[in-house]
């Protein structure tokens, strides 16, 4: 049957196969909201983004103990504390929410340190909307994303150090990496690559594996004997921290300390992690609490869409009833589960199943954190196998601070992970 998936260029989007599934990942059908709903999305990003920045503030002027007790990784937290090119703990990130059976939207997670769906929100949901002869809405989103990444190159261009050794090529070449052989993380890179170099033309812009990836005295060592002065890594900070080398040497130490010498830029900036760590969301909502940290509206923007989130030591002191549990550093739904506590003890209501979980890379988390769990609204949708019922998972992409490119993925469970599929948002 002809679709719209037909249509989609699979050099911008080389994963609408995924080996050992049985459907596409693309839905057939699209899904519509009034143009206010995409608004609404926009705006409750737009304030978040703020209020997680305020709070970011507090935890950098912390001890490192309470880094540590947010299961911050030790080796880490020397290098969260340095200002960047944009002035931004995140340049690029995104905001995930779920709609409650009521329709209405809570925030349940931020991507802001390696956040990936750009290519569905930035390409491939105009192409589903087109087929369709339905407005989206990302219209000009593209355009932003190149004018954004146009003021990347510029400004950290600007902040380039005196140590930059390129003779050849022009300055600064700014160099986007990820593992080339992860299929969703190479076109991710690129799509993002593509968009710099045709919003700077003139630049010196290219894709290194980090398989390839060399480092020396002075900082990424390219192949003509040049070095890198910035650095796209789609490459999770966490983990990044704990490479070694062939020989035992702390790579990631070492990489890190080059970045702090000055020697490139990296984006994301490692601070990032500070918001990509799960429990951060805890720390923001315990701010909440005090009543004194956060102004009127940014507590009403926190009640109305931020999912009420936990620190492991406060969950024996929760009210009765059901309970999300996330380990600090999972990804792709891997060991979540919805616990129900009862008084002093908690039992497992329902765990979410990965099929594929050997094949997702994630640091071991030592501790978890605890969100309220919010029934979801139920939603139709068609995929190559048939209809399905499943759940919406509604994102928000954050240009600095500047709320984007909305997207929707669907999943037939209530916990979405690797099993959910791109859905096409189109405006009533």
């Amino acid at each position: 049957m002809q679709s719209y998936i037909d249509e989609l260029d699979t050099h911008i989007l080389p994963f609408v196969d995924y080996e050992g599934y049985d459907d596409r990942y693309p839905t057939l059908s699209v899904q519509s909201f009034p143009a206010e709903f995409y608004d609404e999305i926009r705006h409750a990003s737009r304030m978040l983004f703020q209020i997680f920045y305020k709070a970011t503030k507090v935890f950098q002027q912390a001890p490192d103990e309470f880094a540590l007790n947010m299961d911050m990784p030790e080796n880490l937290i020397p290098y969260l504390h340095r200002g960047n090119p944009l002035g931004l703990p995140t340049w690029l990130s995104r905001f995930d929410f779920v709609l409650d059976t009521q329709g209405r939207l809570r925030m349940v997670e931020m991507n802001a340190d390696t956040p990936c769906f750009l290519i569905e929100s930035y390409y491939a949901n105009e192409v589903g909307a087109h087929y369709f002869d339905k407005e989206h809405p990302n219209a000009g989103a593209r355009d932003e994303l190149e004018r954004f990444l146009k003021h990347v190159y510029e400004r950290t261009s600007q902040e380039n150090s005196k140590y930059n050794t390129v003779n050849s090529g022009g300055p600064n070449p700014f160099v986007f990496a990820c593992f080339h052989d992860y299929l969703e993380d190479l076109g991710t890179t690129k799509f993002l690559m593509n968009t710099m170099k045709s919003a700077c033309p003139e630049a010196d812009v290219r894709f290194l594996s980090f398989y390839d990836m060399v480092i020396d005295d002075e900082g990424i060592l390219l192949p003509e004997g040049s070095h890198a002065s910035n650095l796209y890594r789609l490459h999770p900070m966490e983990l990044l921290i704990d490479e070694t080398t062939a020989t035992g040497e702390p790579l990631g130490e070492m990489f890190l300390d080059l970045y702090n010498e000055g020697r490139f830029n990296l984006f994301n900036p490692p601070e990032a992690i500070i918001l990509q760590n799960k429990s951060f969301m805890s720390l923001v909502y315990a701010l909440y609490l005090t009543n004194q940290f956060f102004t009127g509206p940014e507590r009403d923007i926190i009640e109305r869409y931020l999912t009420p989130s936990y620190f492991e030591s406060d969950f024996p002191n929760l009210d009765e009833g059901l309970y999300i549990q996330k380990e600090i550093w999972g990804r792709e739904g891997r060991n979540i589960q919805v616990v129900e506590k009862h008084g002093d003890q908690a039992k497992v209501f329902m765990e979410k199943f990965v099929d594929n979980y050997d094949d997702i890379i994630c640091r071991d988390s030592k501790k978890v954190m605890y969100q309220d769990f919010i029934k979801q609204k139920r939603f139709i949708h068609t995929v190559d196998s048939g209809t399905k019922e499943g759940c919406l998972t509604l994102s928000c992409f954050m240009l600095g601070d500047q709320a984007s490119a909305v997207g929707a993925r669907f999943s037939p469970e209530e916990i979405a992970g690797t099993e959910a599929y791109f859905l096409p948002l189109v405006i009533d």
